[in-house]
């Protein structure tokens, strides 16, 4: 097989879509995440519902994006190591980007989301003490996440190492 044959090219065709759906879909959920807040209470119930139903698609993408990143490694016949610089820091910031998702992201949205509930319909999330509290550790999960787009995008491109 080996890079540029046409598997290894619709491989990576699917990599770099699932890598679209994943940091796209948690920068469009960042959107919604920042509108709940500034909004009413009733409208922020809505909003972080529909944020917290959607989180399993691009969270999907970045599983994709993984396990067919490890597909492309394996057809690329040696031109490209597991052992490589870049590849083994792309497996550290993908790990970083999931944990940061799942550890930070999901339960501030949640803790979010059960402010928007216990607070009144024409009340707003901001100047709450706990919708504070919460809208700071989404926004810094999604500063970390954006980061190690951007960090993921820079080994993929330049492949340093290598």
């Amino acid at each position: 097989m080996g890079i540029g044959t046409t598997l290894y090219r619709i491989i990576e065709l699917l990599h770099v879509a699932a890598a679209i759906v994943g940091f796209g879909g948690f920068i469009a959920l960042g959107r919604m995440h920042a509108q709940s807040y500034r909004a009413t209470a009733a409208e922020a119930r809505t909003l972080l519902a529909s944020a917290r139903s959607g989180f399993n698609v691009p969270m999907y993408g970045l599983y994709a994006l993984f396990a067919l990143g490890i597909v492309l490694i394996s057809v690329s016949d040696g031109d490209i190591s597991f052992g490589a610089p870049w590849v083994s820091a792309s497996f550290v910031v993908w790990f970083l980007a999931v944990g940061a998702l799942h550890g930070l992201v999901r339960p501030a949205v949640t803790a979010l989301a059960e402010r928007a509930a216990a607070l009144p319909a024409d009340n707003t999330l901001e100047g709450d003490a706990e919708a504070d509290a919460a809208a700071r550790k989404v926004a810094m999960g999604e500063g970390i996440t954006h980061l190690l787009l951007t960090v993921a995008l820079i080994l993929m491109i330049w492949q340093p190492g290598n």
